[in-house]
């Protein structure tokens, strides 16, 4: 009534309106914007390394969860990309993920994890050992088949023990499982990586087809090669 009273245009009222009765619900889910503290990924690396001349003796889910975060710490694939994942080993013991990419991109997404010089903290490594912790070892019945449950994997589950590794590990309990790949990120940047190369390497900004979908594989084999590198 009082936009009318002022002579304002009945379309541009409805607008004004409209955005008036928005505001209060997006401010509600407005998510406030939170410092939060960036650990080394070299702690995960020792910790891996610590585990790896036992990697037989681990309990299935921390096999599992040490797995994933290697693979999260590499890839920077997020948890959930990487729940959903399938995967194939190559004939060069490289390990091949496709998985898709609801974020971003909303596209599938193939990489090619190759060994590394140091196997201990190689997530190829971990990937062949759980292969071959298995009672059946095809990958049909899924990625992350348990075989204590004989079933696979939950997200749930997943992210519950990929916390439990971070808190063994030294890492504050408030840390989130995303915070794997800000780690990774952090580090290539300290060892001379350019935004341009991270974004690339990471899929973590949207750009032409080529920059998101055909980024240099001999850049990300480099990437990692040095990621592994911690002492």
């Amino acid at each position: 009534m009082l936009f009318k009273i002022q002579g304002v245009p009945k379309d541009k009222i409805d607008g004004l309106a409209l955005r008036q009765i928005m505001k209060n619900p997006q401010a509600a889910q407005r998510k406030p914007i939170r410092e939060e503290p960036i650990w080394h990924f070299d702690e995960l690396l020792r910790y891996v390394q610590s585990k790896s001349s036992t990697r037989d003796q681990l309990s299935e889910f921390k096999y599992l969860g040490i797995t994933v975060a290697l693979i999260m710490g590499y890839s920077t694939l997020r948890m959930a990309e990487i729940h959903r994942a399938t995967a194939k080993r190559m004939r060069d013991e490289s390990w091949k993920i496709v998985s898709s990419m609801w974020k971003v991109h909303d596209t599938d997404v193939e990489i090619t994890l190759r060994p590394l010089k140091n196997p201990s903290v190689c997530p190829t490594t971990w990937l062949s050992g759980w292969l071959e912790r298995r009672k059946d070892k095809s990958l049909k019945k899924g990625l992350w088949w348990l075989s204590s449950k004989n079933r696979e994997a939950s997200y749930e589950e997943m992210s519950k023990v990929v916390h439990q590794i971070m808190l063994e590990v030294g890492i504050p309990s408030g840390s989130t499982v995303t915070s794997i790949r800000k780690s990774s990120m952090t580090k290539s940047v300290s060892q001379g990586a350019t935004k341009t190369q991270i974004n690339r390497a990471t899929r973590h900004k949207k750009g032409t087809d080529t920059v998101a979908h055909h980024y240099d594989q001999n850049l990300n084999d480099d990437l990692r090669e040095k990621l592994s590198n911690f002492e």
